[in-house]
C-alpha cells in the first residue's frame, strides 16, 4: 500500500486528525455537562473534573510520551496510544457514576496523549524551522475545523441517543486514525535515542530545555493563551446555557464562532510570520489575545449581560490564539531537533497543566455569572504580552531571527 509523502496534503490532514482527537475528546462532550450533573447527581465542579483530570492527564504524560518517542520511534509510540483511547472510550459507556467517569477520562488522556505528542515531534523531523511553523499553522487550520462542529455534533448525538454516545464516536475516530498510522504512515525518526529512558537522561534533558530562555518564553507564552482558550472551554457550558439560556443543542453554533477566530488566526501566523519573522507573529498575537480577553473583562465587570459580550469578544482572542499557538510551538522546538519529542512533551505539560488547573478554578468560582471565566480570560491575555516581551520576546532572545 503506498504511504503518505510528508509535504501532501493528505498527510497534513493526517497530523492535523490524529492532534485533532485532544480537542475533540474535550469539546464533544461539552454540551452533556448538564446532562452528566442530572444523571450522576453531582454539582457542575464535579461534572468538570472529569475535563480537569483529562487535560490534567494529557499534560502529566506528556512527560513520558516525549522520551519514549525518542527512544522508540514516532509510529509504534502512537499505535499504542492510540489503542488505550479507543478502549477506554468505549469503557465510558459503562460508567455507572461520576467517579468511574473520572478514572476512565484519565486512561483515555493517556492514550490520546500519544497522538498530541507524536504529530508535534514529527513536525520538525521533516521540516526546518520556518516550514515547521507553516506546517504546524495549516494543521492548526485543519484541525480548526474539529473543535467547530465538535460541540455541534456531540449537543445532537446526546440529544437523541443519550451522553454514552459521544464515546462511542471518540473511540471509532481514533481507531481510524490508528489503521491510517500502521497502514500508511512511514517512521519519521529512524535513528533512535538508546538513552532516552535513562532517569538521568531525562532529567538532563528536560533541564536543559528549561533553562533555555527561548524555549521557556515560547512554551510559557503558548501555555498563558492556551490557558485562557481552556478557561472558555470550562466555564461556557455553565455561562452560555445556564446564565444565557442557549439551548444545548445549540452550545456547538456559538462555540464554532469562537472556534472560527481560531481557525482565522492560523491563516494569519504564517503570512506574518513570512513577512516580519516568528517573533514578530507571536507578539502581534499575543496582543490580540489582550484585547480580546480585557474586553470580555470590562463588559462583565461593566453588567453587559449579553451572549455578544462573550462570544465577540473571545472570537477576537482566539485570532490572536491562532497566531500563537502554533509559531509558539516551533519557536520553542526549533532549538533542540535532536530531543524534539521531549520539547515537544515539556511544552504540552507545561501548557495543559496550567490549564487543567485554571479549568478548575473557574468552575471552582463559579457564581451564576460570566465573572470568573472572564477574569481568567483577561488576565491569561494580558500575561501572554507581558511574559513574551520579558522572555522570547527581548531583542537577545531572537537574536538569531531577522526582525
Amino acid at each position: 500500500m503506498r504511504r503518505l509523502a510528508p509535504t501532501s496534503i493528505p498527510f497534513t490532514i493526517y497530523l492535523a486528525a490524529a492532534v485533532a482527537l485532544g480537542p475533540l475528546s474535550t469539546d464533544m462532550y461539552l454540551p452533556t455537562f448538564p446532562q452528566l450533573a442530572e444523571v450522576f447527581k453531582v454539582s457542575a465542579a464535579d461534572v468538570q473534573l472529569t475535563l480537569s483530570i483529562f487535560t490534567f492527564g494529557i499534560g502529566g504524560c506528556q512527560l513520558i510520551y516525549g522520551p519514549l518517542t525518542d527512544r522508540f520511534g514516532r509510529k509504534p509510540v502512537i499505535v499504542g496510544g492510540l489503542l488505550i483511547y479507543v478502549l477506554a472510550s468505549f469503557a465510558c459507556v459503562a460508567a455507572v457514576n461520576i467517579d468511574q467517569l473520572v478514572v476512565l477520562r484519565f486512561l483515555q488522556a493517556l492514550g490520546v496523549c500519544a497522538a498530541i505528542v507524536v504529530p508535534r515531534a514529527m513536525v520538525p523531523d521533516l521540516f526546518a524551522r520556518e516550514q515547521a511553523a507553516r506546517q504546524l499553522s495549516r494543521m492548526g487550520t485543519i484541525m480548526g475545523l474539529a473543535p467547530a462542529i465538535a460541540p455541534v455534533i456531540g449537543g445532537y448525538i446526546a440529544a437523541f441517543y443519550g451522553w454514552q454516545s459521544v464515546f462511542l464516536f471518540l473511540g471509532a475516530a481514533a481507531l481510524i486514525v490508528g489503521l491510517v498510522t500502521v497502514f500508511q504512515i512511514d517512521e519519521s525518526h529512524p535513528e533512535k535515542d538508546i538513552n532516552a529512558l535513562r532517569p538521568s537522561h531525562i532529567l538532563r534533558n528536560y533541564g536543559d530545555l528549561i533553562r533555555h530562555r527561548e524555549f521557556l518564553g515560547y512554551a510559557l507564552t503558548g501555555g498563558l493563551c492556551f490557558g485562557g482558550l481552556f478557561s472558555f472551554i470550562s466555564g461556557s457550558p455553565l455561562v452560555l446555557i445556564q446564565v444565557f439560556g442557549v439551548a444545548a443543542d445549540h452550545f456547538g453554533y456559538f462555540f464554532g464562532m469562537v472556534v472560527l477566530g481560531y481557525m482565522s488566526g492560523t491563516l494569519l501566523g504564517p503570512m506574518v510570520t513570512g513577512k516580519k519573522g516568528l517573533a514578530y507573529s507571536v507578539r502581534m498575537g499575543t496582543l490580540i489575545c489582550t484585547v480580546g480577553g480585557v474586553a470580555m473583562l470590562a463588559a462583565a465587570w461593566a453588567g453587559v449581560n449579553y451572549i455578544a459580550a462573550v462570544v465577540a469578544p473571545m472570537m477576537i482572542y482566539t485570532i490572536g490564539l491562532g497566531v500563537v499557538l502554533p509559531q509558539s510551538q516551533a519557536g520553542a522546538m526549533a532549538p533542540f531537533p535532536e530531543k524534539a519529542g521531549s520539547a515537544s512533551a515539556l511544552m504540552g505539560f507545561l501548557m495543559l497543566g496550567f490549564a487543567a488547573l485554571l479549568g478548575y478554578l473557574v468552575a471552582f468560582f463559579y457564581d451564576g455569572t460570566q465573572m470568573a471565566m472572564a477574569t481568567a480570560i483577561g488576565i491569561m491575555g494580558a500575561g501572554s504580552a507581558l511574559v513574551f516581551w520579558l522572555t522570547a520576546g527581548r531583542p537577545h532572545g531572537i537574536s538569531h531571527e531577522g526582525d
